[in-house]
């Protein structure tokens, strides 16, 4: 028979049909998930504790994608099914350790730096729609780029080339109809049941993609992503623990670098200028005792409501008046001091009003300004990012410094009002350069942090 005449051959033809089977076995694996990445929209490698990268997908296909990890792949896990708000498929896999290269859905995605030199800080992106007294409420003109220019902040940070960007929350601003006549946002959606993917692909994800996939981010949450507002799409898409209900507390947690350490804390529910029930008190005083035992060495605590920062604020003898569109036709001319509930849970709890001595600086959003507080006493600097994109307040320079805010005084003090980020770079002994940048990228403040100390120029 042939196969007794040509004994030496077998062998050579055996391993042929293994190398040909395994060959078609990794097409097949391919060209599987060649559709389904098609399908995926946003991809992203973000920070989780203590020091490990997770990245996610979004898909509008059935299954998972694959994610390849220095050009081994494997099938990213289901982590929320669609439902009838959110009609996609959210995907996660824990990046493994000594990763240099990341890749899911023909994108490339930077792994966690250890040591992360330039870290890029947004904050506030979405596109207001809603009516209201305050300064910031009303319709911005969302189909307008020169205007809502989240699109264009998205891609100068990407741009600096950061090694870690921090967003710091209110990612969603489009909470209700825009008016016939109330600038270029009519038929955009709003977070109501039935639009709310439309509204989070709309107002983050799309003109967020350059961002998103340019380095590992840490996403801090907003009181705009309470449970009663955007708080859904929150913990399903960017919250860095697995996925579960919603719940309006959360615990804080850290991010450890080599040489600096994040320490995050959820302050959604702080009333601005009103204090908060007991009961809202009672529970940050124990978060902030919480953090203080995990601000080892050099921190930055991380927020979405400051604690010691200012307003811009109506005037005690000129009444608010608005638009038809809800704008406010009268401009701030005074400042106020918040966040009240924050000031008293930290005064209510051990640490007796004042943060551990690890904490360099306290990094926040919520004020749509970018702000910069120093303060007597010892107290670190309070930076306040919230110019990525929402509607803007206009700043106020005159009577910051010397201000009194929580028993602390005002030493210097720096406000603007353009949309862009902040981007941080390490200086020697622990100091850190700061620039403003505008949206077009160019720097149009400069700052530098030193032990507990802040101090700011124009360019």
């Amino acid at each position: 028979m042939w196969w007794r005449r040509n004994r030496a051959v077998l062998p050579k033809l055996q391993f042929l049909v293994l190398v040909t089977c395994a060959w078609l076995g990794s097409a097949g694996i391919e060209s599987a998930f060649a559709h389904s990445d098609s399908q995926v929209r946003n991809v992203w490698v973000q920070v989780v504790p203590p020091h490990r990268g997770l990245v996610r997908a979004i898909t509008e296909g059935e299954h998972c994608p694959l994610a390849y990890f220095d050009g081994r792949h494997a099938r990213m896990k289901v982590r929320a099914q669609p439902n009838s708000d959110f009609n996609v498929l959210v995907c996660e896999l824990l990046v493994p350790r000594e990763t240099g290269r990341i890749e899911v859905a023909g994108r490339e995605l930077r792994p966690v730096s250890r040591n992360p030199r330039r870290i890029a800080v947004v904050g506030d992106t979405g596109c207001r729609m809603k009516a209201g007294s305050a300064f910031d409420d009303g319709f911005q003109n969302c189909g307008d780029p020169d205007d809502w220019e989240f699109a264009k902040v998205a891609e100068r940070v990407a741009e600096w080339q950061p090694d870690l960007i921090i967003q710091l929350g209110d990612y969603i601003y489009r909470e209700e109809k825009c008016p016939d006549g109330c600038g270029n946002c009519q038929g955009s959606p709003y977070n109501s049941p039935g639009m709310r993917m439309a509204t989070w692909n709309t107002d983050f994800f799309h003109p967020g993609t350059p961002m998103l996939e340019a380095a590992p981010l840490v996403f801090v949450r907003g009181d705009h992503e309470t449970c009663e507002r955007a708080g859904l799409g929150y913990v399903r898409f960017l919250n860095p623990f697995e996925f579960a209900a919603c719940s309006d507390f959360s615990d804080p947690y850290a991010l450890e670098f080599e040489e600096l350490q994040l320490v995050v804390m959820d302050t959604v529910q702080a009333d601005d200028t009103s204090l908060s029930p007991n009961v809202v008190i009672n529970r940050y005083a124990r978060d902030f005792e919480q953090a203080a035992k995990l601000a080892e060495g050099p921190t930055w605590l991380l927020s979405h409501r400051p604690i010691w920062a200012l307003r811009p604020a109506h005037s005690s003898v000129l009444k608010p008046k608005t638009d038809a569109c809800g704008n406010q036709m009268i401009p701030p001319v005074a400042v106020e001091d918040i966040n009240v509930t924050a000031q008293d849970a930290l005064t209510a709890s051990r640490l007796a009003g004042r943060l551990p001595p690890a904490v360099d600086l306290v990094l926040t959003g919520h004020i749509h300004v970018g702000e910069v507080l120093s303060f007597t006493g010892r107290r670190p600097p309070q930076m306040v990012v919230g110019i990525s994109g929402t509607k803007l307040l206009p700043a106020v320079t005159k009577g910051l410094e010397g201000r009194v805010i929580d028993s602390e005084t005002v030493t210097h003090a720096m406000m603007v009002s353009v949309h862009g980020f902040f981007g941080f770079v390490p200086r020697q002994r622990g100091a850190w350069s700061v620039n403003v940048f505008d949206a077009a990228g160019a720097s149009v403040t400069k700052c530098r942090i030193d032990d507990k100390n802040a101090r700011c120029r124009s360019r």
